[in-house]
């Protein structure tokens, strides 16, 4: 374990010699190419750096590999102000170990009317389209006036051998936008985007269910089975910037064909224009839907106005979003106001599922929310907050009707004391928690909850903070005993040297309920130079429980850290 931390440490000294030597350069670099105009013609920004961590459990599974190094390299360039390239490198010794590519290579240009991508990177076309993806190839966005273009295209997903559920297929995609407008005042775009899987990308496929050709959506494939999947969406996005800004409309609509699985050979009819079905093979495990998105703020002085409607059909998927949930229409309102040191903020949501009556029930939810944030005194500030949830549906039957409601009310409140005071700060949170279930088949279920957490901050000295803290949560259901579980915190920091070397050592420790946990932990960062700093951090966890609560480990940890500002 010693050899491993020096290899890390000795690592992260080369790199601080590198960085140096780097930053030196590049310091008399511009001083010669700055001469006397003060105003360089190109600029070095950004970081480099590296990471590595020893990592140990006992009585448990591991959740992260036994030794990490990281490297990282974020420099900025700039042109006369007017081209910029952002570079963003990582090598992590973790690889592929996350069923995914963790190292990451991008440059990404910007100037004034556009950016380009190469690499690694996202990037974002509206919330049904594409966003929250990497995409390993290539992409840019132009907008020189009121013309607008874009395009992206590259691998999202690599082969992994591996069970039938936790396999995936190589997948490309590609896609664009072309419109008009300015991102200021107001835009419309179109959309285009494909994704594909290549069925070919994995040596042994998983094995499919056979598909009821009567029925097809009723077994497609077995339903968690990894199958190589095929997505076409098409639409539209626009923005508009009325009055001043006093008035922001955004709107989104698209459509989307999906297959779920590509191996299928029978055929059916779906309701698409023929030119998608020029471009696109569907089979029966293929569905058509849509998305719809309209938001509009109406934004004054001291009033905030907001309202939004959402659409989106069971059939509606793309490959080109992290997640996204579908079979839902939602209407929601969200006002809010200012009156001098106080604000306040409402919001109003009713949202359903079986948009095309394809379930026996229809499940409604209801959510009315609000926050005041008020400040009593120069150095008092207040939080008050409230939130009811209603969820029920219309199903005849006692099994499956269902009723959920729940209510949350809360506050926190803050002081900030003069200094030299014994107290330099304290807070003080309180949330009480009910939620009922009057479905048939669960009448009387009910849980009440309780929580509250205090922290003191306490200045021993000029350098020196102690910051205590506390907290409790009760739980109470019928024909249960009550649960309670303590908390504690104990945090001491340390500036030295003019806050060049900061140090906080910390204790963490939680019990009831069958269970207990201890978490003590010391980080130190050392600034270096003016643009250098390194970090340590080690910490121990202890989890005891007995056996209705899980089992007991001991997990440890340790860290080194250097970054170099360029």
């Amino acid at each position: 374990m010693n050899a491993r931390l020096l290899h890390c440490g000795c690592i992260c000294a080369g790199i601080v010699a590198a960085g140096g030597l780097l930053h030196g350069q590049t310091q008399d670099a511009d001083s010669h190419r700055r001469g006397s105009t003060g105003n360089p013609p190109v600029t070095l920004s950004g970081e480099i750096g590296s990471y590595g961590e020893l990592y140990r459990i006992d009585g448990d599974v591991a959740r992260r590999p036994p030794s990490t190094g990281r490297l990282f390299f974020r420099p900025t360039l700039s042109f006369f102000n007017a081209l910029s390239l952002d570079f963003d490198f990582l090598l992590s010794t973790e690889g592929s170990q996350a069923r995914q590519d963790i190292n990451q290579f991008g440059i990404n240009p910007t100037w004034s009317w556009g950016q380009a991508h190469l690499g690694d990177f996202t990037d974002t076309y509206s919330q049904y389209t594409l966003g929250g993806i990497r995409i390993r190839g290539g992409g840019f966005f132009i907008n020189p006036g009121v013309f607008r273009l874009g395009a992206v295209g590259g691998v999202t997903q690599r082969a992994v051998e591996g069970t039938s559920s936790t396999m995936a297929y190589d997948r490309y995609l590609y896609g664009g936008r072309i419109g008009i407008g300015t991102p200021e005042g107001g835009f419309f775009d179109l959309l285009f985007l494909r994704a594909k899987d290549r069925a070919s990308s994995l040596s042994t496929p998983p094995a499919t269910a056979a598909v009821d050709s009567m029925n097809p959506a009723a077994s497609a494939v077995q339903p968690y089975t990894v199958t190589p999947q095929e997505n076409l969406i098409a639409g539209m996005m626009s923005y508009l910037n009325l009055f001043g800004n006093h008035v922001h409309w955004n709107l989104e609509a698209s459509g989307s064909v999906f297959t779920r699985d590509m191996t299928q050979t029978g055929v059916q009819s779906l309701h698409v224009p023929s030119w998608v079905t020029n471009l696109y093979t569907i089979n029966v495990s293929s569905s058509a839907g849509i998305a719809v998105r309209s938001d509009l703020s109406l934004n004054f002085r001291d009033v905030t106005v907001r309202t939004g409607y959402r659409w989106v059909s069971p059939a509606y998927n793309s490959l080109g979003v992290s997640s996204m949930l579908n079979d839902w229409q939602e209407f929601s309102l969200a006002p809010s106001f200012r009156f001098g040191t106080t604000s306040v903020s409402l919001n109003a949501y009713r949202q359903n599922d079986n948009l095309l009556g394809q379930k026996e029930a229809t499940l409604v939810r209801y959510q009315w929310g609000g926050n005041v944030n008020f400040q009593p005194m120069e150095r008092w500030a207040a939080n008050i907050l409230g939130n009811y949830l209603t969820m029920s549906n219309d199903a005849s039957g006692d099994s499956a009707r269902f009723s959920y409601s729940s209510l949350t009310l809360g506050t926190t409140q803050y002081a900030g004391f003069v200094d030299g005071a014994f107290l330099q700060s304290a807070s003080l949170s309180y949330i009480f928690q009910q939620s009922r279930d009057n479905s048939p088949a669960r009448q009387g279920a009910a849980t009440t909850t309780h929580s509250a957490n205090a922290g003191l901050t306490i200045p021993l000295c000029e350098e020196v903070s102690l910051s205590p803290g506390a907290g409790l949560v009760v739980t109470m259901m019928p024909s249960q005993p009550q649960q309670t579980v303590q908390s504690y915190t104990l945090s001491l920091q340390d500036r030295a040297f003019d806050n060049a070397l900061i140090t906080v050592l910390s204790g963490a420790m939680s019990f009831g309920s069958g269970t207990a946990s201890y978490r003590p932990a010391l980080s130190t960062t050392y600034r270096l130079t003016q643009s250098a700093s390194v970090g340590v951090l080690l910490s121990l966890m202890r989890y005891t429980a007995n056996g209705s609560y899980g089992i007991n480990f001991t997990e440890y940890s340790a860290s080194l850290t250097f970054t170099q500002r360029l």
